[in-house]
């Protein structure tokens, strides 16, 4: 039996924490549940909801200062309408690199694909012999077929193509006749454009690397700065758990992050007004300020409309191409390309993992001083939604710094929408159980005060004041005659099921006829109508009266079946006697804060307690005061005179209700 105990003992611990930590565990389990499945079908969205804040954090941050290492030189509007349409000649082109050359230039990059032949080729492709820029090729990555035009160029020393880079389908490059090497030098730099343009247009990622043939051809960006730097090696390389999940290495200038599908992040963290625009049309006119372009990078594009170079960015719905390439550009010579950890899932989960306990500890409920099984919330239930949204406000203000400050890409969205989902899980879990808790609480309640009185201080605070008053009740006071004796001479166990018996047949009987039981007192019941604020009615006292007194008669009855009858040898049979009154009385709540009573009280409820007392003097069982007789007229009642009660200073004249029509009604 010892050994059962103590096996009983943890089972009924481990039961009690299961239900304190419910509301944390039930809404963990829910919200989880729910962000699994907003996950699998909406992670898109997600995705999307990301990455426009990421724009929104770029736009936020972006600084105003003249960016001079790297010059725009723009194919523009003005440019177009002054030296002619597009494809200018050949000779303009090649004049053009020679001017930018004269004007200190230290490397031309060049957002132009020389697709097709024209006349002029040889002097455009002796001016890239001698000034040798970097050029440009476009990739097709969309599934099908593709034009493949021109010749490829400028693909790294690698043997094959590694899996990360995507493979593309097709391409537009630059004629054979201007890609010819110099006599004694490397070929021309040649980097691709290819963007990836998200689903809302905007771009924000540019492949690193492109296959075509099991050869890697480099981004533009790379490009420029591999013929920048003086390095000719490339080399790819795994991320550690800090790190982006691929590296390009190049000895001298750092490692280039890349993401799992070895794409670079676009950082646009420079707003486009820090470039400095030159027209082409002023650079080929010496219209420039001298010394602008001495050691600066030059990337030569267009922003003219119509010439279908045109991109949504982050600053806008529609600017030139050029736009990104010069933002890969500045971060790859900063070193500051932005890219995702390896252990970014495991960081936001971590994140997600401690706002949770957070959240699971607000909800944890707390016992209170008084009362062992009372225990009320650490934190208002109302107040968990709002918790969570700041903690998701947290994720996002600590995925903007990093964005910001350090070139992180931490990612925010799914555990920020896991802590919206967890705190509105628990506190409408916590919310339930108070609510379930209260209704328990207030049903207990109900069964010691009158169930108005209850419903009112479930919902009040607590107080000192006195909250009572007057108003015309009915009262009735019953009580079992010869019951003490009965209780020395009885077990306690019966006397306790007499007493119960009585008290539940008199509460059935009372809430019956429209009255509640307001006190149980030893083996007397106190009934009254019309005593609660909910229910008083002061024009309808015949009424309550009328229904007090049914309720006389039919508890008389009902006793006869619940008291013993024949009573236990040696004993005086237990009988009832009953006092109905109707009269003015103030109800009410009164004591302290910390330890109060609800009562009903004053000369009406003292007159139907001395009529009790009266009842075995004149062997009536139910004796009705002048107060309820004069309501119902007198009507059914017999006259026994006036006395003087016991305690009251003024005569009343009281009244019987005939024992033989209460036997009747039985």
């Amino acid at each position: 039996m010892a050994r059962s105990a103590g096996q009983a003992a943890p089972l009924r611990a481990s039961t009690r924490l299961l239900q304190r930590h419910s509301v944390a565990l039930g809404g963990m389990l829910v919200s989880a549940l729910l962000w699994l499945l907003i996950t699998l079908t909406a992670s898109p969205w997600l995705a999307a909801l990301e990455e426009r804040a990421g724009d929104w954090t770029w736009t936020l941050g972006a600084g105003r200062g003249d960016e001079r290492r790297l010059i725009v030189v723009d194919i523009d509007e003005r440019s177009l309408a002054e030296i002619g349409p597009w494809p200018w000649p050949r000779e303009t082109q090649a004049r053009l690199l020679d001017k930018l050359a004269q004007a200190g230039a230290s490397q031309q990059i060049l957002d132009i694909v020389f697709t097709t032949a024209q006349p002029g080729d040889a002097a455009l492709a002796s001016a890239l012999a001698r000034r040798r820029p970097v050029l440009a090729q476009v990739f097709a990555l969309q599934q099908g077929g593709a034009p493949a035009v021109g010749q490829l160029s400028g693909a790294l020393d690698w043997p094959t193509c590694p899996a990360p880079f995507a493979e593309a389908t097709g391409y537009l490059a630059n004629q054979p006749a201007l890609l010819a090497p110099p006599a004694n030098g490397p070929a021309l730099a040649v980097g691709h454009i290819t963007p990836r343009v998200d689903a809302d247009g905007v771009v924000r990622h540019q492949p690193a690397i492109i296959c075509h043939s099991g050869r890697a051809y480099p981004a533009l960006g790379i490009a420029a700065l591999l013929q920048g730097s003086g390095e000719t090696s490339l080399a790819l390389a795994r991320g550690g758990w800090t790190e982006a999940p691929w590296q390009l290495v190049a000895r001298g200038l750092g490692r280039i992050p890349l993401d799992d599908t070895g794409n670079l992040r676009v950082s646009w963290r420079l707003h486009p007004d820090q470039f400095i625009s030159l027209p082409a049309a002023d650079v080929l006119a010496d219209r420039i300020p001298a010394h602008l372009l001495t050691g600066a990078w030059v990337l030569v594009g267009s922003s003219a409309f119509g010439l279908n170079d045109s991109i949504a960015t982050p600053y806008g719905g529609a600017g030139s191409g050029l736009q990104a390439h010069l933002q890969i550009i500045a971060a790859l010579i900063d070193g500051r390309t932005p890219y995702s950890p390896r252990l970014a899932p495991l960081a936001q989960a971590g994140l997600a993992l401690a706002g949770l306990l957070l959240l699971a500890w607000l909800v944890r409920p707390q016992a209170q001083r008084l009362g062992q099984g009372g225990q009320h919330n650490r934190f208002p239930v109302y107040l968990q939604p709002l918790v969570a949204l700041l903690l998701a406000l947290a994720l996002l203000a600590l995925h903007v710094v990093l964005q910001l400050r350090a070139g992180l890409w931490l990612g925010w969205a799914s555990p920020a929408l896991f802590l919206l989902l967890a705190g509105l899980a628990m506190g409408t879990l916590a919310h339930a159980r108070s609510r379930i808790d209260r209704d328990r609480i207030y049903a207990h309640l109900a069964s010691y005060l009158p169930a108005p009185v209850a419903a009112a201080l479930a919902l009040q605070p607590p107080s000192s004041a006195i909250q009572a008053a007057t108003r015309q009740v009915s009262v009735l006071v019953a009580d079992i005659r010869n019951f003490s004796a009965y209780c020395e001479a009885r077990p306690p166990e019966e006397a306790a099921a007499v007493l119960h018996a009585f008290f539940s047949e008199a509460t059935r009987v009372v809430q019956a006829h429209g009255g509640v039981i307001e006190a149980f007192q030893g083996d007397a019941v106190l009934a009254v109508w019309n005593g609660e604020l909910q229910q008083a009615d002061t024009a309808n006292a015949v009424g309550h009266a009328q229904q007090a007194l049914r309720a006389a008669v039919e508890l008389l009855a009902a006793s006869r079946k619940v008291l013993p009858d024949p009573a236990p040898a040696g004993l005086e049979p237990l009988s009832l006697g009953l006092g109905v009154e109707t009269g003015p009385a103030m109800a009410g709540s009164f004591g302290l804060a910390s330890r109060r009573t609800h009562m009903v009280m004053g000369r009406t409820v003292t007159i139907a307690s001395r009529l009790v007392e009266m009842t075995a003097d004149l062997a009536h069982p139910i004796l009705v005061g002048e107060g309820l007789a004069g309501q119902i007229g007198g009507a059914g009642l017999q006259s026994m005179g006036t006395f003087l009660l016991d305690g009251m200073r003024v005569p009343h004249h009281i009244y019987a209700y005939p024992l033989d029509a209460a036997l009747r009604t039985d």
